[in-house]
């Protein structure tokens, strides 16, 4: 007797965008509509044949009214909230070269402590841009922080940042030979 293999995160992150549209009776269209993603492109991800950036999904969760990480397997919400290696929920965007892992089992505290590996030479595909507050802090490699009309910013390990997360922001890896590995803590988290 063989066991089904799990969906992987592709289709199981489609499976949940195609649910949640259902639940809301909205067509493809009025979708893409409201969120400037294309009709076509969000078939393909609701049916698990293509990737997401992490910039199209926040689009796609702002418009909804939920967190990302409503969209992953849920998670026990507990107080000591305690996270144990290996155990941490991940959304990985290949098109973007990055992984975000999610560092606290949800989003209903005042803030969301993140870390993000971004592969040599990849950037986030998409500037963010949401209510409060965001802090970074290099653990290995070279971030290069584009945050709107401030001169870009290069960090090192050991470096952080600290600024209004309104203003639209971008990570890029600094080095083409070297991924970039950094906390990144959302306050509050964005939805």
């Amino acid at each position: 007797m063989s066991t089904a293999e799990p969906p992987s995160q592709q289709e199981f992150l489609g499976a949940q965008l195609r649910a949640l549209r259902g639940s809301r009776r909205l067509s493809l269209g009025e979708v893409a509509k409201e969120t400037g993603i294309s009709a076509s492109f969000l078939s393909l991800v609701e049916n698990g044949r293509s990737d997401i950036t992490i910039g199209r999904l926040t689009r796609l969760v702002d418009y909804y009214g939920i967190s990302v990480v409503d969209l992953l397997p849920s998670a026990e919400n507990a107080d000591p909230d305690i996270v144990r290696a290996g155990e941490t929920r991940q959304l990985r965007s290949p098109e973007e070269g990055t992984t975000m892992y999610l560092l606290a089992s949800g989003t209903n505290r005042t803030m969301l402590p993140m870390l993000l590996e971004l592969e040599p030479g990849s950037s986030m595909a998409e500037r963010g841009h949401h209510d409060g507050e965001e802090f970074v802090h290099v653990l290995d490699g070279t971030l290069l922080l584009e945050v709107d009309t401030s001169e870009p910013q290069t960090l090192n390990a050991g470096d952080s940042a600290y600024y209004r997360a309104d203003r639209p922001h971008l990570f890029r890896n600094a080095s083409a030979d070297a991924p970039l590995r950094l906390i990144c803590v959302d306050s509050p988290p964005p939805l």
